[in-house]
Order: structure tokens, then sequence, then C-alpha cells
């Protein structure tokens, strides 16, 4: 299953939660009515398509884009996946390969692009270990990091800091019949676990998972927990990386290097029925869309570091015509402000619809 896929089921799966200040707030039941009616919110207007012809139209996973506007797009290829990068055109400029020429895999999972177009992918063996294949911004094979920790652990989402050292978070195995908990860590270039980063919300979105809560379950594997497995994550340009879980609002942590959370924030889009999908971070900014399954409804809210918001976009306008389309956010840029969507066509290939703000 590619992580979009897993990300829209879990959209499906919400109940409605009871917000205290020792619980972190997740969205309702995409099935109950609408909530509290957002605030206006502004468009944006398509200026560019460009199309993609490397790739069908169909399932894909996890979507990324490097500093210079190049896409990365994870596609499902025999029961694993292959990523194909792209310039902000749509011209293909390398295949990643879908398999490690070293080790045979079971799975693969998140990605994340360096600062020098290296990309790092979290990698399941047939076995065990855990790892992260790093590959060259040619797209070649560079080396495979075993994550050293000692225990067995589900790890989803990753980012680099500048200095190479990894972040990663993801669900620790406890025992059977246990829920997985929380677990976030800082590895060094060679895999070694350097410290484990405790964020606030952790506890309790653990209890929630021990409870059974289906808010934080998923239908598909009781000790699993949505809130931290769905997380995301990118490094900005303060050097820090920003880690959102999977709640409404979205939780963020601001971690720096030395494995501290400089600044917690949410970010809330006014309505309590719409869930985190995806975040792009670009220069001092985040862009965030949220999405709800019965309504349709999507709504993009971008914020500065510090969590203030900038602005708030609820779809896609053009010609006085207003066509939601937001929920295949691939890229965006802060400076001119752009934001990158995937749109499929009637010739069952993609394009890429740049929007900006009207």
């Amino acid at each position: 299953m590619s992580r979009f896929v897993a990300i829209l089921l879990a959209i499906f799966s919400l109940l409605p939660i009871t917000v205290t200040a020792e619980t972190p707030a997740l969205s309702p039941p995409a099935d109950s009515k609408t909530g509290t009616t957002p605030a206006a919110a502004d468009y944006l207007k398509p200026v560019q398509t460009f199309d993609v012809p490397s790739v069908a139209s169909g399932l894909f996973g996890l979507m990324k884009c490097d500093g210079e506007g190049n896409l990365y797009l994870a596609i499902p290829h025999d029961r694993t996946e292959e990523i194909h990068k792209l310039n902000a055109e749509g011209e293909r400029l390398l295949l990643v390969p879908d398999t490690d020429p070293q080790v045979k895999l079971d799975a693969r999972g998140s990605f994340t692009v360096g600062r020098n177009g290296e990309l790092y992918e979290i990698a399941f063996p047939h076995d065990i270990t855990r790892q992260v294949l790093v590959y060259k911004s040619d797209g070649k094979y560079k080396s495979a990091i075993k994550l050293q920790v000692g225990f067995e652990w589900l790890p989803s989402a990753l980012a680099v800091f500048p200095s190479g050292d990894l972040l990663i978070s993801g669900l620790r195995w406890r025992g059977n019949d246990k829920p997985r908990s929380p677990f976030t860590g800082i590895f060094s270039p060679d895999g070694t676990l350097v410290k484990e980063v405790k964020l606030e919300d952790d506890d309790a979105l653990w209890e929630m998972a021990a409870n059974g809560d289906s808010r934080v379950v998923p239908p598909w594997n009781r000790w699993g927990n949505l809130a931290v497995s769905s997380s995301e994550m990118e490094t900005a340009a303060d050097g820090n990386i920003y880690l959102m879980r999977w709640t409404s609002p979205a939780i963020f942590y601001a971690i720096s290097p030395a494995g501290e959370v400089v600044r917690r924030f949410t970010v809330d889009p006014g309505d309590s029925f719409l869930s985190p999908s995806q975040m792009h971070i670009s220069g001092k900014r985040i862009a965030v869309l949220f999405f709800q399954r019965e309504s349709k409804e999507e709504r993009m809210m971008v914020v500065d570091l510090e969590g203030r918001e900038v602005g708030a976009y609820s779809g896609i306008r053009a010609a006085g015509k207003t066509n939601p389309g937001m929920l295949l956010f691939a890229c965006y840029a802060a400076d001119p402000e752009r934001f990158t969507f995937i749109s499929p066509k009637e010739d069952d290939k993609l394009q890429l619809l740049i929007a900006q703000p009207h």
C-alpha cells in the first residue's frame, strides 16, 4: 500500500473526540455532518500546466520536492515502488531503481531529499532490521544505513539535518497484544542512535491507541497509531526539522540538530472536520493541505516557522468557477509563492498544475 493511499484510508476512519488540555485534537468522523463554518479564505488561480508523459494516471505514493523545484514521485511497481524525479516542467530527469542491488526488500517506505540532491528512503529488508537506503543525486545506489536501535520498530517518516544526521519517527513494538508506542530519534550517518527525542503529545497519543480509540487505531491494524504513522516532516531553512503529527488541528514540532524541541505549535484550518493531508516547506513558510472526504472540502493553510498564519486558500478558481483540485499537493515555493498540484488527464496521463494566490 502506498503511503498516500494509507493517508486517504486514515481520513476515512476518524471519530469524534473531546479536546482537553492533555489530549491532542483530532478530526471528527468523515461521515459526520459538516462542522463549524471556516472563516473566509482566498482562492488560488491556475497559471501554468505541464504534461507528464512518462507517468500514467493511477495510484502513486509520497511526493517530495527539492530546493530547485524538482518533484520526486513514488510509483507502485512490482510489489514495491520506484521513484521518478521530474523537473518543474514535468520532464523525467531520472528513475531511482525499485530494488536495491545488495538487499532483498519486502517494502519501501517514506523518503526525503537532502540538500545535495541525495535521496534517503526507509527500507524494510526481509528480516527485522530497518534501514535507510541512500541514492546519489544521479539516482544511483550509494549505501544502506542500518538503524541501530536495539528493538523492533516501524519507522514511517524521516528528514535530514544539514549535518547529515537523520531524524526518524515511527512506532516501537512493545510486545504481543500491546499498542505500539511513538518513537522519534536522531541517527548519525552510520545509523547509530544519537538521541531519542521526547515529544509533548506522544503519551496522550499512546493512551488513545492503548484504549483502542478508532480515531488513531486503523481498522487494518489494531496495534497501530495513525497520528504517528501518518506523520510528515521536512527540513526548513533555519536548519530545524519540522515534524507534523496527523491530528486536527495539526501539531507541529520544530526540532533542532541537537534534538531539542525549540517550538511546538498547531495549524488550525478553522474547521475540525478537516484533516491534514500533506505538508511542504519552502524558505520560512509551511504549506499544509487539509481535506474532508464527505464534503470534498479542501483548505490550504500557509504559516511561518513560528506557526503564525500567512494565508488560507479554499480551492483553485478560474474564470469564476471553483474547482478544489488541491488533493494531490506536490510542491510549494514561497518566493514567489507557487503551489504545484498533480492533475490526472483524460488520456490516462498526468499533468502538473501550477497555481498562485489571486
